[in-house]
């Protein structure tokens, strides 16, 4: 079904949740997008970037996009409840592109998590925020440790990686 327009007042909407989106730019821009999408048409934009269908790299891109927390949330229900181990990989491989500094606590459990991918998985959100600047390197320090003494070859590889951008970018 294709949308075709939506009414908004915006002086209205402004108003009514002024205290619940905070200061003005980007960001706001986001939660007020996020806020008229719905709950329910970003965990469906989720499941078709999970279900890999024809939608899929649509959905994505307005997921990474608007970054919406509902969609991260959603994908660490997923990762944490699937019984599917595509889908729990997939979710958290979503994190990347749907995470923000809130997601910091989750990537422990990842490298500690039973499967190979989700420790990469894990570890490539780790580099992914640092990437993108939605954290700084001193919160990411006791995972990297981590990540740098794990067990997967290719978890300790990425945090290599990660180690290299982050002294090259303090050199410049």
């Amino acid at each position: 079904m294709v949308v075709r327009g939506l009414e908004i007042d915006w002086d209205e909407f402004a108003v009514a949740d002024a205290g619940n989106l905070g200061p003005g730019g980007d960001d706001r821009a986001r939660r007020t997008l996020e806020v008229i999408l719905g709950e329910q048409a970003i965990r469906a934009a989720v499941d078709c970037v999970l279900a890999v269908g024809p939608g899929a790299g649509l959905a994505l891109d307005v997921l990474s996009l608007l970054r919406p927390w509902i969609a991260a949330e959603y994908c660490r229900e997923i990762s944490m409840s699937s019984n599917d181990i595509g889908d729990r990989r997939r979710a958290v491989g979503l994190l990347q592109d749907v995470g923000d500094r809130r997601a910091l606590p989750w990537l422990s459990g990842y490298l500690d998590d039973s499967d190979y991918v989700i420790q990469q998985c894990g570890t490539a959100v780790l580099d992914h925020l640092l990437m993108r600047d939605l954290i700084e390197p001193e919160e990411a320090e006791g995972l990297l440790k981590k990540a740098e003494h794990h067990e997967n070859e290719a978890v300790r590889e990425q945090a290599e990686s990660i180690r290299g951008f982050l002294r090259a970018r303090r050199e410049s």
